[in-house]
């Protein structure tokens, strides 16, 4: 989909469920679960983000998984930064995957 800007999103090697907007952002690897939405200039890869969840413009997110409702504010990251995700109370796995529970905002 097309941002206001007329930025083109991209959906690549992805699972989109009912209700999704993929506003001028990359999505890449990464499955949606129900109306979750992620903005224009946002970068989504190798995540699985859970219902109801949004992804603010700009932000970064790269192998994690995001809980229901969880909030992505603009321009914010999450799996960019092992010892920052470790620091806002994030569980970062042996592998590298971020975890980030029910409803939390990421700032």
């Amino acid at each position: 989909m097309r941002d206001s800007r007329g930025a083109l999103g991209e959906v690549i090697d992805s699972i989109v469920s009912l209700g999704c907007v993929v506003s001028g952002a990359h999505l890449e690897r990464s499955v949606l679960g129900t109306w979750v939405s992620i903005e224009s200039g946002a970068v989504v890869t190798d995540t699985v983000v859970f219902e109801r969840s949004q992804i603010g413009e700009g932000a970064i997110v790269r192998r994690a998984i995001l809980d229901k409702g969880v909030v992505v504010s603009p321009g914010a990251t999450v799996g960019v930064d092992r010892e920052a995700d470790l620091a806002r109370g994030f569980t970062v796995t042996q592998s590298g995957i971020t975890v980030v529970g029910k409803g939390i905002l990421v700032e």
